[in-house]
């Protein structure tokens, strides 16, 4: 695939990331030795940041406190490539946090979200960025109030926008309204599909076909270690997982929203997309990084080039 200018306007979570990994099995109701880490993150944040690293032009609509970390997060934004004039700096609210708690291995024990500032997110500070008319796909995180997710989902029935989103949690996941038309790609796991869908013991497959059946045009159901379901009209399919060494399972989500954006920004169907995707999750739990440095699209292309030839 060649590199070619995609514009995309991600929309929702910017958070300063704290890491605490474990330096032995993490033991509950007491003292654990960690090593900590501090980072920028955000689910939207992220998704632009690794859309940019991948080719793309990338706006970022978001909200910070009027702090230090408000401020250094801005500064970080532009180097990397993200248009940031759309961002918003509340007067009242602090930015936004997440704690990552950390195994040793790097797996993700506890996360802790303190994003009161994105109740302030109504839907009059899109009004600047609704007048972009030249974005490919707008991407929304349900860090986003109920009101704005709705907001965005019936300006996409309107004006037929390519509108993705990602569940972000089970409880963030019931924002969104039961008709999800309007939805041109949705990201979820397992769990939030069953929270959406009220249905518990929903295997994978039928999640994706009740989620389709509800108006979204395409799914994208990730397992974990069992890889994902990518579901359109032409099917329902299963994708293994890209194997990879976890140092740090944080931002694998985000890194396979991008990808498979880019994927399908590149005329890839929606399978190969997914399947773009699972190589930079892949990628990025290999490193210690939310955002893997590195990451491009020679780097995905040639991660599933070397699968093709061990299988």
């Amino acid at each position: 695939m060649e590199p070619m200018a995609s514009r995309v306007i991600c929309i929702g979570g910017a958070a300063v990331d704290r890491k605490y990994r474990a330096l032995s099995s993490l033991r509950m109701a007491t003292s654990n030795p960690v090593a900590s880490e501090r980072s920028f993150g955000g689910v939207a944040r992220n998704v632009a940041e690794n859309l940019a690293r991948l080719g793309a032009q990338v706006s970022l609509v978001s909200i910070l406190g009027n702090d230090d970390n408000g401020r250094l997060m801005l500064e970080q934004l532009e180097p990397a490539g993200i248009d940031t004039r759309y961002m918003v700096v509340s007067q009242t609210s602090a930015t936004a946090e997440y704690v990552a708690v950390l195994q040793p291995d790097g797996d993700l024990a506890i996360g802790l979200a303190d994003m009161a500032i994105f109740d302030e997110f109504v839907p009059a500070l899109l009004q600047r960025a609704e007048r972009e008319r030249e974005a490919d796909w707008i991407f929304a995180d349900c860090n986003l109030p109920a009101q704005t997710l709705h907001h965005l989902l019936d300006r996409s029935r309107r004006e037929g926008l390519m509108l993705a989103i990602d569940a972000v949690s089970a409880p963030k996941a019931m924002r969104l309204a039961r008709d999800l038309r309007g939805i041109g790609l949705l990201f979820l796991n397992l769990d939030e599909a069953r929270a959406l869908l009220e249905e518990p013991e929903a295997s994978p497959e039928a999640a994706a076909a009740a989620l389709l059946a509800r108006g979204a045009a395409r799914i994208v159901l990730t397992l974990g270690s069992e890889g994902l379901v990518a579901a359109d009209s032409a099917g329902i399919r299963r994708i293994r997982p890209v194997d990879a060494d976890i140092v740090d399972a944080t931002g694998a989500g985000d890194a396979l929203i991008a990808a498979t954006l880019v994927g399908l920004l590149k005329g890839l169907d929606l399978h190969d997309a997914a399947r773009l995707g699972t190589a930079a999750a892949a990628l990025t739990v290999d490193s210690s990084a939310s955002v893997r440095p590195d990451l491009s699209l020679a780097l995905l292309e040639t991660t599933l080039s070397l699968r093709a030839a061990l299988e």
